[in-house]
């Protein structure tokens, strides 16, 4: 774990390039067709204490359900039709906590492959102290049960690839909103040209999406888009 934590540390000070940093062992890779229960070993194998997990036969489609076991704290991975590599990470990394974090390589964007670090919450912090909460969520991506990865629409990824490098003082976090609040507007042109809503409903909910980007200038008066 020391060396995944000097590797992300050489990474954010500039010591070693991308593709170093690709190459190196702090990375976990996951393809989207990954198999789930892999996928969970690939990070239960950087812990100390990894999580105990067992296989629950539902009858599914897509297979036994994974339960999380971490001392008294359980979790089942609420899948819904389908196992999604998004909601096997989400819960994952909510179960871990607050130990430790996996958290997003967003340089990894716009492949089918997406990479991911996982580190004690206080190497986290301790990053963030020297470097600033900015720069290290700028290559580092919190997650979150609502984070979108492997789900991306393919739009928004082209968006966020683009506005990520014109906009390098604003982390990640921060362009995502503004991208989001893109794909509600084009969701609802497209609802509205599909005739799923009339025009007064499209009126009212442009001229509140427009507040929204609005407000986001406001506080990001840098923002490039």
């Amino acid at each position: 774990m020391n060396d995944i934590f000097d590797a992300v540390k050489s990474f954010l000070g500039g010591q070693m390039t991308v593709d170093d940093f690709f190459e190196s062992s702090a990375v976990v890779w996951v393809d989207w067709r990954e198999d789930d229960s892999d996928l969970i070993e690939y990070f239960n194998d950087l812990m100390k204490e990894p999580i105990e997990v067992q296989m629950l036969d539902n009858a599914q489609p897509y297979g036994d359900d994974i339960l999380l076991k971490k001392g008294d704290k359980a979790c089942q991975i609420p899948y819904q039709e389908v196992m999604d590599r998004d909601t096997t990470i989400k819960y994952f990394n909510d179960c871990i906590q607050p130990e430790y974090e996996i958290r997003w390589f967003v340089e990894s964007l716009g492949s089918d492959t997406l990479g991911f670090v996982l580190l004690p919450s206080h190497d986290w912090q301790a990053l963030a102290e020297e470097f600033g909460n900015i720069k290290v969520e700028k290559d580092f991506l919190p997650i979150t049960l609502e984070s979108k990865m492997f789900d991306l629409d393919v739009n928004d990824v082209f968006d966020l690839i683009e506005l990520r490098s014109k906009n390098e003082t604003l982390s990640f976090a921060t362009i995502l909103k503004w991208v989001k609040l893109d794909s509600e507007e084009r969701a609802l042109s497209e609802q509205k040209e599909n005739g799923v809503i009339d025009l007064k409903t499209y009126l009212e909910e442009k001229k509140y999406l427009q507040a929204l980007k609005d407000d986001f200038i406001a506080k990001h008066p840098d923002f490039i888009f």
